[in-house]
């Protein structure tokens, strides 16, 4: 057999104008638009339906939406988004319908400056995710990662203090002193070591026995690398001449964060924060939801020909089996049964802060998810796992157009999958759709009415 041929596109003029201007839309997210043409295009809006090519069952969540900025009550700048809070859901796919339905690029850009000036900052940047990825003249353009969008998401409180207050001025007199230091310090001992030995001083400011770490040299400050960006395959760009070229004069400055060290020990499971607070762990789970966005037609959106719901569920088993390795490695066994009705052991405390100052809501040990939130949602929920238990013992169920599904056949791990996730594909929308929403804002102590989430 011969290996597949695949076709090379190279990038073309009009194509780099599109992708830079993904890049400079989303750059500093929180600010005000800074660029004149942005602004003077997004000014320039009006709603009109030729603008847009809708399918034959449309909702009405763009013209919602619309009218919900004329009268100025939609999601302000600076507020909390939750995607899975209803009243922001609705929001944030009305704003999408106007990315992903609009004719042409032209429009496109000026709904996205439009919304850049006016939409909330999650919501913009969710619902513009959304439309690059699923809109199929959009093959190769992307976003910056999520984490370069809204590090606070993916980074902790200190982290994102320092470097807020970074100032390369202070920053590279305090690494001459430092150095100064060292060489008085430290020139005793040079005879010692060879000329080309590339070593690195012991760094000895705030030094405690358990932090090993430090003997390499680095602490919890910033770090300049000179003439090449770390990257995984950074030994194949560092010798390449015209990579070289091209970032001469360029520094990256770097900060070690540490997440296991350095937190706060206020139960034994937050020794797994340095899985659980992973970037990129994190980063792909969003980026899972954001391809297979629940909310999203199969059909229309071409989701239901990769099975959706089975894959939904081979993701989560893969997740729970990646974490279940890293509970076992520390000796914690499995993962205790969860109920509405007894206390959770073990708190979390994610030590994240938003942009706008606030910190992230946390759990304390000993939680009773009984004794707060929601209790209609609560039941929703247990009348929810108590239906699909149901389903599954008798091993068929009634959808609510009389349709028998025989869950015995193993093609039926698809409808099952469908109802899990609660997504748009599954056979019982007035029973399944709303559920996974619904537990998302009883565990966030948030109700479908209000609008400003804390």
């Amino acid at each position: 057999a011969f290996p597949p041929k695949y076709e090379t596109k190279y990038a073309d003029k009009d194509f780099l104008a599109k992708q830079k201007f993904l890049f400079e839309i989303v750059y500093r997210v929180e600010d005000p638009l800074m660029f004149e043409e942005y602004i003077k295009l997004g000014k320039s809006f009006t709603y009109n339906k030729d603008d847009y090519v809708f399918p034959e069952h449309h909702s009405e969540f763009m013209k919602e939406y619309y009218h919900a900025f004329k009268y100025g009550v939609t999601l302000p700048k600076g507020e909390y988004f939750g995607s899975l809070a209803y009243t922001h859901f609705e929001q944030m796919y009305g704003l999408f319908e106007f990315f992903y339905y609009a004719k042409n690029w032209e429009i496109f850009q000026r709904n996205v400056c439009w919304a850049r000036l006016y939409a909330n900052e999650g919501m913009f940047v969710q619902a513009l995710t959304l439309a690059v990825i699923h809109r199929d003249d959009f093959d190769g353009l992307m976003l910056p990662a999520i984490y370069e969008i809204f590090p606070q998401y993916f980074f902790n409180s200190k982290f994102v203090y320092e470097a807020e207050k970074f100032d390369f001025d202070v920053w590279s007199k305090y690494i001459m002193y430092e150095k100064e230091y060292k060489d008085f310090m430290y020139k005793d001992y040079s005879q010692y070591f060879k000329k080309f030995d590339n070593y690195e001083y012991f760094y000895t400011k705030d030094f405690k026995m358990w932090q090993w770490w430090k003997l390499m040299g680095l602490g919890e400050h910033w770090y300049s690398e000179d003439h090449f960006m770390m990257r995984d395959n950074m030994y194949l760009f560092n010798k390449d001449s015209k990579y070289l070229d091209m970032i001469k004069g360029v520094n990256m400055f770097y900060m070690p964060v540490d997440y296991t060290r350095d937190v706060y020990f206020f139960n034994k499971e937050s020794e797994l924060s340095y899985f659980t607070e992973d970037l990129e762990w994190n980063s792909f789970w969003y980026y899972f939801n954001m391809d297979y966005f629940p909310y999203l037609n199969g059909e229309q959106f071409g989701l239901k020909k990769d099975r959706r719901g089975e894959y939904y569920f081979y993701v989560v088993r893969q997740l729970l089996a990646r974490y279940y390795m890293e509970r076992l490695s520390h000796g914690y066994g499995e993962v205790p049964e969860f109920s509405f009705f007894t206390e959770v052991e073990y708190g979390y405390d994610p030590q994240l802060i938003n942009y706008n100052g606030v910190g992230y809501s946390y759990r304390k040990n000993y939680y009773e998810y009984e004794t707060y939130g929601n209790f209609d949602y609560m039941y929703y929920i247990i009348n929810f796992f108590t239906r699909v238990e149901e389903i599954i013992t008798q091993g068929y169920f009634k959808t609510h157009d009389g349709k028998m599904i025989d869950l015995r056949k193993p093609e039926s791990i698809e409808y099952l999958g469908d109802i899990m996730q609660g997504n748009s594909d599954n056979y019982d929308k007035y029973f399944a759709t709303f559920w996974y929403m619904y537990a998302h804002m009883y565990f966030a102590h948030t109700d479908d009415s209000e609008f400003e989430v804390y």
